[in-house]
Order: C-alpha cells, then structure tokens, then sequence
C-alpha cells in the first residue's frame, strides 16, 4: 500500500484547511479573518508528522467553509469538501475513524480492530485516499492558494 502517499494526500489536505475562511459569503473581509484564523488552527495538520486526532475538527470546520465560501472560489471549496466528505464515508465503510489514521501511520492497530481487520481494511482505506489524488483537487486547492493570495494577502504555503 502506497501509505506514505496517502498520508502526503492527507497532509496537503490539511494544507489545503490552512485556507479555510467564512464569511456567509457577503464579506470578503470577514473570509480573510477566517481564512488567518484557521490557518493558525489547522499548522497542526500542515507538518511532517500531522495531528490526526484533529483532523476530524478540521474536516467539519472545511465542510462549513465550503457552504459559506465566496462565489468566486466556492466550487473549488465544494469539489475539496466533496473529496473529504468521500474520505470520511469510504473510511466508515471500512471500520476506521480519521483519528485511527494517526494510530495506522505509527505502525499501530486501532483501537477495537485486530490486526487481521485492518490487513481486510487496507484495500478499502487505499481506494479511499486515491479518490484524493487527482489533477482537479490539485487544481482546485492552488485556486484556493491564489485567491486567498490575491483576495485576503495570506500566502497559504508557508
């Protein structure tokens, strides 16, 4: 299993969060104050060896944003939220939980599985993260990277 992959997808989809904003979609000013301030909250998920156990907080605050984005980027936030949102039910559909994601990438066993269960489960947790990489997530979260540059003056690389 490509593990270190998919766990590089998941990384940059935190990235991808560090651009999370909202503003009901009537201010821009008020997405920029989102988009510094989630930016700050979501590091965690933007680092060599990401928090998994908040990912799962990440992922929700994501949909939200994705409901109240600008129109000039929401159907890039809605092709993101939709992928996420993939994720999380192909993960259900396989027994584990994104918190259980940090435990797999330690070498462990999630709580409450065997070993066995999760050697049953890595086919379905690798068709659910290759669902992540494709060309037009990639394109749309540097559309989400350029408008946050352009829009709000927030370099979401760094």
């Amino acid at each position: 299993m490509r593990t270190t992959a998919v766990l590089s997808t998941i990384a940059l989809s935190g990235a991808m969060l560090s651009g999370c904003g909202s503003s009901g979609g009537s201010s821009s000013s008020g997405y920029c104050d989102e988009l510094k301030a989630a930016k700050s909250q979501f590091s965690s998920l933007n680092s060599g060896t990401p928090d998994f156990d908040k990912f799962s907080k990440a992922i929700a605050t994501f949909h939200k944003i994705a409901d109240d984005a600008p129109k000039d980027i929401s159907a890039d936030w809605k092709k993101l939220d939709g992928a996420l949102t993939k994720l999380e039910a192909d993960l259900k559909s396989a027994g584990l939980t994104l918190k259980d994601l940090g435990t797999i990438t330690s070498g462990g066993v999630p709580e409450g599985m065997t070993q066995e269960e999760l050697t049953a489960a890595l086919p379905k947790l690798q068709s659910a993260f290759s669902s992540l990489s494709n060309g037009d997530l990639e394109t749309a979260s540097k559309n989400i990277e350029k408008h946050a540059k352009s829009e709000c003056k927030i370099d979401l690389t760094k």
